[in-house]
């Protein structure tokens, strides 16, 4: 089996595009299914060092957690080889919307969303029709 994947799948080089699938729970609703790195390294047992533009992906990736690119996208010189983020911290910071999370407060009481308890309130952001369905909110 693992003879037939190194043939189907073929060998990365250094400065390859590839395609990183981003799993359901690192990504926002308005998130894009991949992101897009570079292969930096490739160890002696076929485990390779990947880099996007926000930095060096913690861990090893197996040549069957993403795809070869046929375009060159993104070269070594416009990614950040010094730091080092998790998959999801690179989704976050390369995200339009912020990332993973939408905020929502389910606040009830006298003074609904007015104060730090509300997240909301200390996102600093304001309720929404997901919040709660209360007309008396004071942070609409």
């Amino acid at each position: 089996m693992v003879k037939r994947s190194r043939l189907d799948l073929g060998h990365g080089q250094r400065g390859d595009n590839v395609a990183i699938p981003i799993p359901l729970v690192d990504r926002g609703r308005g998130d894009p299914r991949n992101i897009l790195g570079v292969i930096l390294d490739r160890s002696d047992n076929d485990n390779y060092t990947l880099v996007t533009k926000n930095g060096i992906l913690k861990g090893a990736y197996a040549r069957n957690d993403f795809e070869l690119c046929p375009q060159k996208l993104l070269y070594l010189s416009e990614t950040n080889c010094v730091k080092h983020v998790s998959l999801r911290a690179a989704v976050i910071l390369g995200s339009q919307s912020g990332g993973q999370g939408y905020v929502k407060c389910n606040c009830s009481g006298a003074k609904k969303c007015q104060n730090n308890r509300c997240k909301c309130f200390k996102a600093k952001l304001k309720c929404n029709s997901r919040c709660h369905q209360s007309l008396t909110c004071g942070n609409k």
